[in-house]
This record gives C-alpha cells, sequence and structure tokens, in this order.
C-alpha cells in the first residue's frame, strides 16, 4: 500500500489528480502478528522452519502444536496474563492474536489457559477458511472462471482511469 500512495502522489503531483491516493486501515487487533517462538519478530513466511507461524491451511493438531510451544516467560500469579510488549513479548502477542479472533482472555491467570483459549479460538477462525480453500480447490474450473471474470471487471473498472493516465502524460 506505500508503494502504491508514494507512485500516485508522484504521478498526481506531476500530472494532475488523476489516481485515488489509496488509504492504509489498521485493524484494531492483529495488524502485525509476531513470531510464536521469537515474539521480536513479525510472523511470516520466511521462518526458518516455520515452527513459530500459524499457516492458513494448518490443521487444528499443527496449529495446536505450534501455540502450545509458543514462548511465554516464567511469571506466575494473579497478573502474570497482561499486555507489556517490552517485558512480556510472548504473552502480548498471544493476547493480540486472541483479539484478533474475537477472543477474550477475561478471567486467564494461567499460560496455560491462555494458550489453550488462543489455541480454541484460531482453529475457530481457521476452520471456515480452510473448507472453503477445499471447496474452491475441489473445482478448478470455477476458480479459473472467477479468475477471468474478475479480470473482465478489473479492465472495465480501471479502463476510464488508465485512459486518463495516458492521457495526462501524453500518450
Amino acid at each position: 500500500v506505500e508503494l502504491t500512495r508514494d507512485l500516485a502522489l508522484r504521478f498526481n503531483h506531476a500530472y494532475g489528480a488523476v489516481f485515488t491516493v489509496p488509504q492504509i486501515v489498521t485493524p484494531p487487533a492483529g495488524a502485525r502478528v509476531m513470531d510464536l517462538l521469537d515474539p521480536t519478530a513479525k510472523m511470516g513466511k520466511s521462518g526458518a522452519d516455520g515452527a513459530g507461524v500459524v499457516r492458513l491451511l494448518d490443521p487444528p493438531d499443527v496449529v495446536r502444536r505450534k501455540l502450545a510451544r509458543a514462548l511465554t516467560d516464567s511469571d506466575t500469579g494473579a497478573d502474570a496474563v497482561r499486555r507489556d510488549r517490552t517485558a512480556k513479548p510472548g504473552v502480548t502477542n498471544l493476547l493480540e492474536i486472541l483479539d484478533a479472533c474475537g477472543g477474550s482472555a477475561d478471567g486467564i491467570t494461567t499460560y496455560g489457559a491462555l494458550k489453550k483459549t488462543v489455541t480454541d479460538a484460531v482453529v475457530a477462525v481457521l476452520e471456515p477458511v480452510q473448507a472453503r480453500y477445499a471447496e474452491l480447490a475441489a473445482d478448478l474450473g470455477h476458480v479459473t472462471q472467477t479468475y477471468a471474470d474478475g479480470a473482465a471487471r478489473c479492465r472495465e473498472v480501471t479502463a476510464p482511469v488508465l485512459a486518463a493516465a495516458e492521457t495526462a502524460i501524453g500518450l
């Protein structure tokens, strides 16, 4: 989005208001999910072995195993489960994942209970995604047709903007 914003702003500055400058929309929770094993690093697909990354198509047992191994700390007591990005990055990460999945940590005082609650919430969010993926993967003809329909609609919607851009630069 940042590259697109930069390009639109530069083009519009040079040739007039042709492109709509996209705005960044940041969700209230889950905008930046951290690695489960290294909560100081962003979760990403390029991780060494993927043990700290939950993938959309990970089966529930794999999600459970990864979240069970998520880094926390050795604090105990009633206030052990709390947000503190500096002192408790692993716990904070789990709480943010839970928020992003629509769950609540109210009443959770142990890391085991937190991990179970987060796991249940993540699995609940992933199940419909995985079911829809399986449905689509079983009908590749439908997927191909959807791509073609989308491409046609895209050409239809973008043609006036492309024409305006070409006119603006003198083509």
